[in-house]
């Protein structure tokens, strides 16, 4: 199936921020979801344990996951989220990216960044 280039660009566009973690409820919820995709609890996601946790948001309609999944952009979403270039994505990297987001669309304040 091919998909026009404007819609595969803007996916891989917005899979930086994979995830709005504004509300309060997707914040649980998406911690929650990555511990039950942290198979070895090392409080890391490799690229297995992260598509996992990218189609539990998708099912929860939690950020940006579900074009994620729709699109089957999970190595350009992981290799946005990895910060580092260490192979493993944190919550920390996640709630980064979010904050990266927030300050590209000029809010301020802890309302728009989520505290881990």
């Amino acid at each position: 199936m091919r998909f026009p280039a404007f819609i595969v660009l803007s996916v891989f566009a917005a899979a930086a921020p994979v995830f709005a973690l504004d509300k309060g409820h997707d914040r649980a919820a998406t911690q929650q979801i990555f511990k039950q995709s942290d198979a070895n609890g090392d409080r890391r996601l490799n690229k297995a344990g992260f598509r996992k946790f990218i189609d539990a948001c998708a099912s929860a309609n939690i950020g940006r996951a579900p074009m994620v999944q729709r699109f089957g952009a999970y190595d350009t979403a992981f290799s946005r989220s990895d910060a580092n270039k260490d192979g493993v994505v944190t919550l920390k990297e996640l709630a980064a990216l979010n904050g990266t987001r927030a300050a590209r669309r000029g809010f301020e304040g802890n309302r728009h960044t989520p505290t881990l």
